[in-house]
C-alpha cells in the first residue's frame, strides 16, 4: 500500500475486443473487489494483451477466446511458453467443449462462459484467491523457486551469475531492499530457529497488513537457525515496514534485531546488500538500537582499533597460568579501551574477536583456528552491547584458567583439561536433559572448541557417544516420571527434552522394549 513503503496490489488483465463487454466485465470485478486487492489493466485483444504481460506482470489474466490479431488461447499459449505463472481464465460466448478442453490444456486456471454472472465470477475469483494464496506461502516457504534460489547462492558466492535465475529476479525485483534479521536470546527449547508453523504464522500477518499480492513482492530465507535474510520491493520509506516486521517476529523470549541496506537496482549488488546489512548487526555493539538503517550512520566516523602485541601477550600468559583474575583484569581493560574509540569499525571488532578466541584455543593445545576465525564474524550477531561480548568472553577465560590450574604440569595440560571437559559434558547433560542440547551448542556455546573434538573425547573416555547418553538420562528420568499417574505421555515427552511425542515414543521403545504408556502398566521389556 501506498504510504506504508511497499506496494501490494494484484495486478488483473482484462482482454476483451468488445469495449462494452469489457468494460462491463471490469465494473463486475470491481464489485467483487471491495477490498480493492486488484490493480485492473485493460487490453482490446490478445497481442496487446501480450504487450502487457511482458511490460507488467500481471498475476491474472481474464481473456476473451475469439479476438483478432492474437486469440485468447493463444495468448494463452505465449504465456506458458515464457515460463510465467500468470493464472489465466478463459472466457468464451461459445459452449464447445474443444475450446475448453485446449484451455485446461494449456493451463487455464478456468473456462467461464458468457455472460458472465456475478456469482459465477466470485466463486471463480475466491477459488483462486484461495489457490494464489496457498501456492505463495508454500513457495516462500520451501525456497524452492528461482528467485529464492538465485538470492541464496548470490548470497553465498557474490561473483554467481545464472542467466534464467537473474532474469526472474531482476523481473520480480526492479529494486529491493534487503534486512538481515537476528533474533537474539533464544531458549535451547527454540535453538533450531523458528518452525515452519511460525514462519507461515508471519507470512499470514503480512498477507492481513498488506495484502495477498504483497507476497509476490517479497522472498525470505532462513540462512541459521537464528539468522534470516528478507527481501522486499520497497515503494517509498520503508522505516514503518521494518518496524512491523520486527514487532511481528518478537517474542516472550527472543529479541529481534535488524539490519536493513540501501535500496539497490541492480541484481548484481545482492552480495553487498547483504554485507551491508549484516554488517549494520555487528555494529549493533556501538550502539544500543534495534533496527539500523544503511545511510543513517556514516562511515566515516567509525575509528580503528586493534588488540596490541602487548595485550596479547599479557592474556596469553594469564591463561597459560590459570589465573582468572588477571585474565579478567586484561580484558577488563582492552574493552575499556575499545570503548573509548566507539564507535569502531566492524571488521575491527571482527579481528579482536578472533585474536582473542585464538588465544583460547592455544590456551588448551587447540591450533587449529582456521575454523574459529571463519566463525568469528558470524558469531558477532548473538551480542546487543559490548558489555555482554566482554561478560562472554571473560566467562569463557575464567572456565579455561580452571583447566590450566597453575600446579598443573605442562606435558599434563592437554590430558586433563580432556577430562574435565568430559565431566563438564556429563555433568551438562544431567543437569540440562529438559533442555534442546547438541553437541554442536556445547562445542561452540559452552566450551567454544571444535565439535568433533569434544564428541571424539567423550566418547573415547565414557565408551558412549554424547548423543546416546543424553538419550539414556532422558529415558531414565522419563521411567520415574511414567511411575506417576498425574503426567500424560505428551507432559512426560516435554519434561525430558522431547518436543515430539512421537520421537519421544519410538525412542523409548527402542531403548526400554516397550511404549510409555505399555511400561506405565507393566514395565520394562526385562520386567522391571
Amino acid at each position: 500500500m501506498q504510504g506504508k513503503g511497499v506496494g501490494c496490489r494484484m495486478k488483473l488483465l482484462v482482454v476483451e475486443d468488445e469495449l462494452y463487454a469489457r468494460e462491463a466485465l471490469v465494473r463486475q470485478i470491481q464489485k467483487y473487489d471491495a477490498a480493492h486487492a486488484f490493480e485492473i489493466l485493460q487490453a482490446a485483444n490478445g497481442a496487446d494483451g501480450w504487450e502487457i504481460c511482458q511490460k507488467s506482470d500481471p498475476e491474472l489474466v481474464l481473456t476473451d477466446i475469439r479476438m483478432p490479431k492474437m486469440d485468447g488461447l493463444q495468448l494463452l499459449e505465449q504465456i506458458r511458453r515464457d515460463g510465467r505463472k500468470t493464472k489465466v481464465i478463459i472466457l468464451s460466448a461459445y459452449s464447445d467443449f474443444e475450446y475448453a478442453r485446449s484451455a485446461l490444456a494449456n493451463g487455464a486456471f478456468d473456462y467461464l462462459l458468457k455472460p458472465i454472472d456475478d456469482e459465477m465470477l466470485a466463486k471463480c475469483l475466491d477459488r483462486l484467491m484461495t489457490q494464489y494464496r496457498t501456492e505463495r506461502k508454500e513457495a516462500l516457504l520451501s525456497g524452492r523457486d528461482m528467485v529464492t534460489q538465485y538470492l541464496i547462492k548470490s548470497i553465498r558466492k557474490p561473483d554467481y551469475s545464472g542467466f534464467v535465475e537473474k532474469n526472474m529476479f531482476v523481473r520480480t525485483f526492479p529494486s529491493y531492499q534487503m534486512g538481515v534479521i537476528f533474533f537474539g536470546g533464544m531458549t535451547r527449547r527454540n535453538a533450531h530457529g523458528f518452525s515452519e508453523e511460525n514462519q507461515e504464522r508471519f507470512l499470514t500477518a503480512l498477507e492481513q497488513e498488506y495484502g495477498a499480492p504483497f507476497l509476490t513482492q517479497i522472498r525470505f530465507l532462513e540462512l541459521e537457525p537464528e539468522l534470516w535474510v528478507l527481501v522486499i520491493r520497497p515503494d517509498g520509506d520503508t522505516l514503518f515496514f521494518w518496524r512491523h516486521v520486527r514487532k511481528l517476529l518478537e517474542c516472550q523470549d527472543t529479541t529481534v534485531r535488524l539490519g536493513i541496506s540501501a535500496v539497490y537496482h541492480s541484481n548484481a549488488a545482492l552480495g553487498m546488500a547483504y554485507k551491508e546489512a549484516a554488517d549494520l548487526l555487528k555494529c549493533r555493539l556501538n550502539w544500543a538500537e534495534p533496527l539500523l538503517f544503511a545511510g543513517r550512520l556514516k562511515p566515516e566516523t567509525f575509528q580503528e582499533y586493534y588488540l596490541t602485541k602487548e595485550q596479547e601477550e599479557l592474556l596469553a600468559k594469564a591463561l597459560e597460568y590459570g589465573n582468572s583474575r588477571k585474565t579478567a583484569e586484561v580484558l577488563k581493560e582492552i574493552f575499556e579501551e575499545v570503548e573509548r574509540h566507539l564507535p569502531i569499525r566492524c571488521d575491527c571488532l571482527e579481528l579482536l574477536y578472533s585474536q582473542i578466541i585464538v588465544l583460547y584455543r592455544r590456551a588448551i593445545s587447540l591450533e587449529d583456528t582456521a575454523a574459529t576465525l571463519e566463525k568469528g564474524s558470524e558469531r558477532l550477531f548473538q551480542f546487543d552491547s559490548l558489555a555482554e561480548l566482554r561478560d562472554y568472553l571473560t566467562r569463557i577465560a575464567v572456565s579455561l584458567c580452571q583447566m590450566n590450574c597453575a600446579d598443573t604440569e605442562p606435558e599434563k595440560k592437554t590430558a586433563q583439561s580432556g577430562s574435565e571437559i568430559v565431566a563438564k559434558m556429563t555433568a551438562y547433560a544431567l543437569e540440562n536433559y529438559s533442555m534442546d542440547i547438541t553437541v554442536r551448542e556445547l562445542a561452540e556455546s559452552v566450551f567454544f572448541m571444535n565439535q568433533n573434538y569434544i564428541s571424539h573425547l567423550f566418547a573415547e573416555k565414557k565408551g558412549i557417544s554424547f548423543s546416546a547418553f543424553l538419550r539414556q538420562v532422558r529415558i531414565g528420568h522419563a521411567k520415574e516420571l511414567l511411575k506417576e499417574e498425574k503426567w500424560s505421555v505428551t507432559e512426560v515427552a516435554a519434561m525430558v527434552g522431547y518436543n515430539d511425542t512421537s520421537q519421544f515414543i519410538r525412542i523409548f521403545r527402542q531403548e526400554v522394549g516397550v511404549t510409555p504408556k505399555k511400561y506405565r502398566t507393566v514395565g520394562d521389556a526385562d520386567g522391571e
